[in-house]
C-alpha cells in the first residue's frame, strides 16, 4: 500500500512539523464530492444473492457455529469483485464502503449473523468487542435492563470516534422508530481544516492523551493507558486517527491531569469542525444494508434513536464487526487495539458519571 503523500511549498529549507502539512489522498473527502450515494454504495446483484444462499445453506448443513466459520467455508465467486472493492477503497480510496440488498426478511437472526461474520472473513480477522468476548457485536439498546450500558448498547447519540479494530462493519438487521442516523466524516479532511485553520489544535491533538479503559482493562493494568495515545499520528507517511471524547477525558482525569478550560476548548474545538455539515456525510442504515470502514481514516457517529414501547426483539438493531487486516497499513503502535480481552465475570458497562462528575 502507498503512504498517504502530505504536501509542502517547498523543499528547501527547515523541516516542517508533519501536523503543519496537508494531506493528499483519496481519504480526504466531503459529502459534495459525491454526487448520490450510488458513488460509494454496491448493490448486490440476483446472482451474487443466490451465492450467498447457497453458502449459507452449505454452511448449516455442515453444522458450522459462529465459532467455526473460516473463509474457507463461506466461498462466494461471484461476491470476489465486491470483496476486491472494498478492499480496495478501504485502504487506498475514501476509506468506507456502503453495501446494499441483502434480503434480512429471507434469513433468521443467526442466518444473518453467519452471512455477516463469512463476508468479514474475506476481509479480515474478527476481533473480540468487549469483555464478554463478543467477536460478533449486537448495536442495540439495552439501557432498560443495564443503564450502564457501553455506548453501542444504548440508544444515546455518539459523537465521532473511532473504535479498537483496523477495520469496522455495521449490518442493519431492523432499524430504529425514529432518529439512529448514521454520520461519516474523514478524519484525514478535519486534519486538513485543523492544519489550515487551527494548527495549534492539531498540534495539540498529535501529543496525545491516556485513555481510559472503561473496566476493560486485564489483571493487573491500571484503569488508563500509562502512554499517552495520539488522536493524529504519523507512521510512515502514513496519517491514522484515534479518538473517543469519554475515554481522553476519564483516561486524562484517572492519570491525575484532569483537563482544565483550555484543554477541554481543544476538545471541543476538533468535534465542532468533525461535525461540521460540509465536513459530515449522513445517511441511514436500512434492513440489509451494511457499511465497513477504515478505522484509522474515518470518525463515524450517529444520532440518538428511539424504539419506541417496541420489545426487545423489535428495538433497532444492528450487527458489528471489529476486524483485524494484518498488513492494512503501518501505525503507532499506541493507536492499534487489536480488540478487547475476555474478562471473565465482567460486563460491556461502565458508569461514567463517577469519573466525570468534577467537570464544570
Amino acid at each position: 500500500m502507498s503512504a498517504i503523500r502530505q504536501t509542502s511549498d517547498t523543499d528547501t529549507g527547515p523541516i516542517t512539523p508533519v501536523y503543519r502539512l496537508p494531506i493528499d489522498h483519496p481519504s480526504v473527502w466531503k459529502p459534495a464530492d459525491f454526487a448520490s450515494a450510488a458513488d460509494y454504495t454496491i448493490e448486490l446483484t440476483a446472482r451474487q444473492l443466490r451465492d450467498v444462499e447457497h453458502a449459507i445453506a452449505r454452511v448449516k448443513a455442515a453444522g458450522l457455529g459462529l465459532d467455526d466459520l473460516g473463509r474457507e467455508h463461506f466461498e462466494l465467486p461471484s461476491l470476489r469483485p465486491v470483496i476486491d472493492e472494498i478492499r480496495r477503497q478501504i485502504e487506498k480510496g475514501r476509506g468506507f464502503v456502503v453495501v446494499r440488498r441483502l434480503p434480512v426478511e429471507a434469513y433468521s437472526k443467526d442466518d444473518l449473523g453467519m452471512i455477516f461474520w463469512g463476508i468479514g472473513t474475506h476481509l479480515g480477522h474478527g476481533l473480540s468487542q468487549s469483555v464478554l468476548g463478543d467477536r460478533l457485536g449486537h448495536v442495540k439498546d439495552f439501557s432498560r435492563e443495564d443503564p450502564m450500558a457501553r455506548a453501542y448498547r444504548n440508544k444515546q447519540e455518539l459523537s465521532p470516534h473511532t473504535d479498537s479494530a483496523d477495520l469496522v462493519g455495521l449490518f442493519c438487521l431492523r432499524d430504529a422508530q425514529s432518529g439512529g442516523v448514521s454520520q461519516l466524516t474523514s478524519a484525514t479532511a478535519v486534519h486538513n481544516v485543523l492544519c489550515d485553520e487551527y494548527p495549534a489544535v492539531l498540534e495539540r491533538l498529535y501529543r496525545g492523551y491516556s485513555f481510559h479503559r472503561r473496566g476493560e482493562e486485564q489483571p493487573g493494568e491500571p484503569p488508563y493507558t500509562p502512554y499517552r495515545v495520539p488522536v493524529y499520528s504519523n507512521t510512515e507517511g502514513n496519517v491514522s486517527a484515534r479518538y473517543v471524547r469519554t475515554y481522553v477525558e476519564a483516561g486524562e482525569a484517572a492519570a491525575g491531569r484532569p483537563m482544565d478550560d483550555a484543554e477541554l476548548a481543544v476538545l471541543d474545538r476538533f468535534e465542532e469542525v468533525t461535525k461540521r455539515p460540509d465536513l459530515m456525510l449522513e445517511f441511514t442504515l436500512r434492513p440489509g444494508e451494511m457499511y465497513f470502514l477504515h478505522n484509522y481514516t474515518i470518525l463515524h457517529a450517529r444520532t440518538a434513536f428511539d424504539d419506541g414501547d417496541a420489545d426487545e426483539d423489535r428495538r433497532r438493531h444492528l450487527l458489528r464487526l471489529w476486524l483485524e487486516v494484518p498488513g492494512m497499513r503501518p501505525v503507532h503502535p499506541h493507536i492499534r487495539k487489536n480488540g478487547i480481552a475476555a474478562v471473565p465475570g465482567r460486563t460491556p458497562s461502565y458508569d461514567w458519571s463517577r469519573l466525570t462528575k468534577n467537570r464544570n
